[in-house]
């Protein structure tokens, strides 16, 4: 079962945005423009969720869950955020 931050169920009030890949590739600069765009977007319209709150599939699950992986770049995605 998923939990974030004490709360399990994660599908039920979350958003789940997935990358095309696996975890030993990169990601492409087309995926993370995507990526960006569209959690700009997100955020934007509808959840004005703050930078801690976004996690990856390994972070709710772990142990039964690896992406995004070793090869995203966090950093990267987490500064874009910020502009």
């Amino acid at each position: 079962m998923s939990s974030f931050d004490g709360r399990e169920g994660c599908n039920d009030f979350s958003v789940g945005i997935e990358l095309e890949g696996t975890d030993e590739q990169p990601f492409t600069d087309a995926q993370y423009n995507a990526l960006i765009d569209l959690t700009r977007q997100l955020r934007q319209a509808y959840i004005p969720i703050t930078p801690e709150r976004i996690c990856g599939h390994s972070d709710i699950a772990p142990g039964r869950k690896t992406d995004p992986g070793p090869c995203f770049d966090w950093g990267r995605f987490q500064a874009a955020l910020q502009d």
